[in-house]
C-alpha cells in the first residue's frame, strides 16, 4: 500500500487524480459470441440455453420469447432506433418431450456456449440475474443467468424489475462490456462541491434519502466520522422522473429508456463504470464498439424476433489422430494411447457414440459409431487405438473421413464433434476449410510437438471448437490433460468427469513418486487412478482414507500404453488418498492421473473453468480460472497457472481474486494473472492447478454485475417501499468447503513469426482512496507492478 500526502493548494477532483494513474488492460476475447451477429441492425444467432436439471415447463419457453419480444423493443429505444433483436435460439434439454417437427437439431450451439443460461441457483442464493464478466471495459462477457423463478413469476418482476429492461441491462454487460453505475458497497457519496449525493447516472434522477422500517420511513441519520448517511439510508427515486437516463443505473423507472451519455453522465460517481473506464459514460463506450460499426443509422422496420427451438442430443464424436512418420518419435504414439485411453474409458459421457479415424498420407476408420452403453464397449474401442506411425500427414484426408464417421447415426454432421491430434506440418489442410465450413461440426485440435501445422487452430477457430497444445515434455503431462479437457458441453456437471490430479517426474532407479489426492464431499463416483511410465512397469500403492491399500494386483495394466488403471468400486471415500509409487528399473518418466464424477446428481461439483486471452500482438496474455461450485463463486483458493513455453521451461503463475491488476472485481470467484514471459514464436498452453483448504475456502453469493430492482419509489411525495427482491442470502458467505484439489487444461494461445517484443507499463489502478487531513489530502492505492501486475512499479 502506497500512501501520498497532497496539499490541498492545488484543487484537484479525484477524477483527475485517478485519470493521471488509469491504463487500459487487456481484454478478453470469448468463443461465445462467434456465432452471434449484427445483420441489418438485428442481432442474430442470440442462444438460451435451459439447463438439463430443469423440469419440463412449455410456459418457460413462452415467457423466454414474451421476454425477448418486449426486450428487442426496448433495445431498439435505448440505442436510438439502432439495433434490435432479431434471431433467438432456444436451446431444450435432451430429456424434454418434445413434437420432432417443432424443433431443429443444434449445429454449433451448445449449454456451454450459449449466451444466457437458465438454470437453477445452487443453495437457493437468489433469482437476481447478473453477468459474468471477466475483462475490462468494452470487453465482451461470459454469459448471462437467468433463473427460471425469475423468468416466469410475473407478478414478482412487474412491478419493480421489469424482465425486458433487465435483459436490455445485462446485454449491455455482455455485448458491450459496460458496467453498473450504482453501488450497493458505497450507495452515497460527498461530491466536489460537498453535497451528499447517492451513488447514480445521471444526476438528474430525483429523489429522497430515507430509513425505513417496513412502511414507516425517517429521514437518514448522518455517520459524523465520515459525512455520510449511515448503511440503514437508502434512495428512493421518484416514479415519475423528467431524466430518461440510465439503463445501467435504474432500469425500472418508467422513464428510464436511454443510457448514460457525455451530457447525462456522472463522472463523480463512485461506480464500476467509472473506476473500470476511465470516466467515459456508458453510451460513449457502446456506441464505439463493433457493432455499431457496420450498421445503418436507424432501423424503421419491424423490431419484433423471431424463435428457434433446438434440442440437445446425446454426445457424437469422432477421434481423428494421426498416424504418420514422425509420431513414431519421441514416444509420441505411445503418449497418444495413454491419452486416447483415458478419454474412452474415463471422459466420454455414458451414452455418447464415439468412432476413430486414424490418418497419415490417407485415412482409414478403425471403427463406425458405437454407443458408450457399458465399461464393453469401451474396452472394445480402446483395443483399436493405433500402436505404429508411418507415412505423410494428411489432414484433410482425416477430417474428410471423420465427416463420413459421425454421418452414421443419422446421416448428418451438424453439432457432432472432431477431436483432431496432429504433430506434422501438413500445406494442404486449408484444402478442406470449405467443406468445414458447412459440416456445421465442431472440431476440437491439439497440436503435439513444435511442428504441428501453423494453421491447425484455424480449424477450430472457424467451427467454436476448443484448442490444446502439448509439448514433447513428458513429465507435464499435456497430451492427457488435453483429452481430460475434451467433456461434454450439455451442462450435466453430474455426468462430467473431472480432474484432480495431473502430475509426474523423471524418477531414478529405486526412486518414489508420492503424493496425496483429496476425494471432496461433491465427487466420489467413478473415480480412477491411472499410471503412466517409460521402459518398465512400476510398483504401486494407493491407500484410501480408511487405511485400505490397493497395489499392483488391484491395477488393470495395459502394456501396449504402458499404462496402468485402479478403479474405486462405488463412490470413493471422501479425504486424503495416498498415493505411492516406486521405479524398479532404469531412470523414466512416471506420471499419474487421477479423475472422478459427482457423488450427488442433485449437489453440483465444484469446478474450475479456464481461459486465456490475448486481445492483439502488443497485448500480454491473461489467465482467468474460475473456481465455483453451482453458480457460486469459491473463494481463497490457492490457484496457480503452469505455461508451456516454446523452447523453454515452464513457467508457474499464481492467480488472484483481490480485484487489482489483471482482475477486475475482488472475491467474485474468478481468479486472474498477466502473462509477460514469452520465450519466442509458438505456441503457449496453460494447465490450471486448484487447491482448497478446510477454514479457508469459501462460497459466497455472486454480487458483482446484477442490475438493481427498485427498493421503492416516491409519488406525490410518499415513499411507497416494494417488496423484497429476489432473494439472496444475507448472510453472504457459506463456509461449507472443505479440503479440495482440481487440474485443468486450460487452452492454447499460438504467437507468429513477426510478434514484437512489447515493454509493458504498470497495470492500472483500481483502489485509489482520498482521505482529508486538516490542510492535507492523504491518498492510499496499492502499487501496481513494473509490467502490469508483474514486479516492483514505482511512484515518482
Amino acid at each position: 500500500m502506497v500512501m501520498v500526502e497532497v496539499t490541498n493548494n492545488i484543487k484537484r477532483t479525484q477524477h483527475e487524480v485517478l485519470q493521471c494513474l488509469f491504463l487500459t488492460t487487456s481484454l478478453i476475447r470469448d468463443s461465445r459470441f462467434f456465432k452471434v451477429r449484427v445483420v441489418n441492425n438485428g442481432y442474430r444467432n442470440i442462444v438460451f440455453a435451459i439447463n438439463p436439471h430443469i423440469e419440463y415447463n412449455p410456459r418457460l419457453i413462452e415467457a423466454i420469447q414474451e421476454m425477448m419480444t418486449e426486450a428487442s423493443s426496448y433495445l431498439h429505444q435505448a440505442t436510438k432506433s439502432q439495433l434490435y433483436f432479431a434471431d433467438v435460439k432456444i436451446l431444450l434439454p435432451a430429456a424434454w418431450p418434445w413434437n420432432l417437427s417443432q424443433v431443429q437439431r443444434p449445429t454449433t450451439e451448445s449449454y456451454e456456449k450459449a449466451n444466457v443460461i437458465v438454470a437453477e441457483p445452487y443453495l437457493k442464493h437468489g433469482d437476481t440475474p447478473y453477468t459474468l464478466q471477466y475483462g475490462g471495459c468494452g470487453e465482451k462477457g461470459r454469459y448471462i443467468h437467468f433463473t427460471p423463478n425469475f423468468i416466469l413469476n410475473d407478478k414478482m418482476t412487474s412491478v419493480y424489475c421489469p424482465k425486458d429492461r433487465v435483459f436490455v441491462h445485462e446485454w449491455a454487460h455482455l455485448r458491450w462490456g459496460v458496467f453498473n453505475e450504482h453501488n450497493d458497497l458505497v450507495p452515497f457519496y460527498m461530491s466536489e462541491s460537498g453535497t451528499v449525493e447517492a451513488t447514480r447516472c445521471s444526476l438528474s434522477i430525483r429523489g429522497k434519502n430515507a430509513e425505513c422500517k417496513g412502511s414507516s420511513c425517517s429521514p437518514c441519520t448522518i455517520d459524523e466520522s465520515t459525512g455520510l448517511p449511515n448503511k440503514e439510508c437508502k434512495f428512493f427515486p421518484e416514479k415519475n422522473q423528467l431524466s430518461s437516463s440510465s439503463i445501467m443505473y435504474l432500469q425500472g423507472l418508467p422513464n428510464v429508456n436511454k443510457f448514460c451519455d457525455s451530457e447525462t453522465h456522472n463522472p463523480e460517481a463512485p461506480n464500476m463504470q467509472n473506476r473500470m473506464c476511465d470516466y467515459r459514460s456508458t453510451w460513449d463506450v457502446i456506441s464505439e464498439s463493433e457493432d455499431f460499426r457496420t450498421i445503418s443509422s436507424s432501423h424503421t422496420g419491424s423490431v419484433i424476433p423471431t424463435f428457434t427451438l433446438l434440442q440437445a442430443k446425446n454426445r457424437v464424436v469422432c477421434l481423428v489422430l494421426d498416424v504418420s512418420g514422425s509420431m513414431g518419435s519421441g514416444n509420441r504414439i505411445v503418449r497418444l494411447r495413454q491419452a486416447a485411453e483415458i478419454f474412452i474409458l474415463q471422459i466420454v459421457e455414458t451414452g455418447s457414440h464415439v468412432g476413430i479415424v486414424t490418418f497419415s498420407s490417407s485415412a482409414s476408420i478403425k471403427t463406425r459409431l458405437k454407443e458408450i452403453a457399458d465399461d464393453k464397449v469401451r474396452e472394445e474401442l480402446v483395443q483399436l487405438l493405433p500402436t505404429s506411425a508411418v507415412g505423410r500427414t494428411s489432414i484433410c484426408a482425416g477430417v474428410r473421413s471423420g465427416f463420413e464417421v459421425l454421418r452414421g447415426d443419422d446421416g448428418a454432421t451438424k453439432g457432432d464433434e472432431i477431436i483432431l491430434l496432429t504433430d506434422g506440418e501438413d500445406p494442404g489442410i486449408s484444402s478442406c476449410f470449405t467443406e468445414v465450413e458447412r459440416s456445421s461440426a465442431v472440431i476440437h485440435t491439439i497440436a503435439l510437438g513444435p511442428s504441428a501445422t501453423e494453421k491447425l487452430e484455424e480449424l477450430s477457430t472457424m467451427t467454436g471448437g476448443l484448442q490444446f497444445a502439448a509439448t514433447d515434455n513428458l513429465d507435464t503431462n499435456g497430451l492427457i490433460d488435453s483429452f481430460t479437457g475434451l467433456i461434454s458441453g450439455d451442462g450435466d456437471s453430474s455426468q462430467q468427469s473431472i480432474q484432480l490430479e495431473s502430475s509426474g517426474t523423471s524418477i531414478e532407479t529405486n526412486g518414489w513418486l508420492n503424493g496425496t489426492v483429496v476425494i471432496d464431499k461433491t465427487i466420489g463416483n467413478d473415480t480412477f487412478f491411472v499410471v503412466n511410465w517409460e521402459t518398465q512397469n512400476p510398483i504401486m500403492f494407493v491407500r484410501d482414507p480408511s487405511g485400505k491399500i490397493y497395489n499392483n494386483a488391484d491395477f488393470k495394466i495395459d502394456q501396449n500404453a504402458r499404462s496402468a488403471r485402479l478403479k474405486i468400486k462405488g463412490t470413493a471415500k471422501p479425504g486424503s488418498w495416498i498415493y505411492t509409487i516406486q521405479n524398479p528399473g532404469g531412470k523414466q518418466v512416471i506420471t499419474i492421473i487421477v479423475t472422478s464424477r459427482a457423488a450427488d446428481a442433485q449437489v453440483p461439483p465444484i469446478k474450475v473453468n479456464g481461459y486465456i486471452s490475448r486481445k492483439d500482438s502488443t497485448s500480454p496474455m491473461i489467465s482467468y480460472v474460475e473456481v465455483s461450485h453451482g453458480f457460486l463463486p469459491v473463494l481463497n483458493a490457492n490457484v496457480t497457472a503452469i505455461i508451456e513455453r516454446p523452447n523453454n521451461v515452464p513457467v508457474t503463475l499464481k492467480l488472484s481474486d483481490d480485484g487489482l491488476g489483471a482482475d477486475i472485481v475482488r472475491n467474485d470467484g474468478i481468479y486472474s494473472k498477466y502473462f509477460l514471459s514469452f520465450s519466442g514464436t509458438g505456441r503457449y498452453s496453460v494447465k490450471v492447478r486448484v487447491q482448497g483448504h478446510e477454514g479457508t475456502a469459501k462460497i459466497t453469493v455472486r454480487t458483482g454485475g446484477q442490475a438493481k430492482c427498485l427498493p421503492g419509489y416516491m409519488e406525490n411525495g410518499n415513499i411507497e417501499i416494494n417488496p423484497s427482491g429476489p432473494n439472496v442470502n444475507e448472510e453472504g458467505i457459506y463456509d461449507e468447503l472443505g479440503d479440495f484439489n482440481r487440474v485443468q487444461a486450460g487452452g492454447a494461445i499460438s504467437l507468429p513469426l513477426g510478434t514484437p517484443v512489447i515493454d509493458f507499463p504498470p497495470s492500472q489502478i483500481t483502489d485509489l482512496q482520498a482521505m482529508l487531513l486538516k490542510d492535507k489530502i492523504k491518498l492510499e492505492w496499492t502499487a501496481p507492478g513494473g509490467d502490469y501486475d508483474y514486479g516492483s512499479g514505482n511512484c515518482g
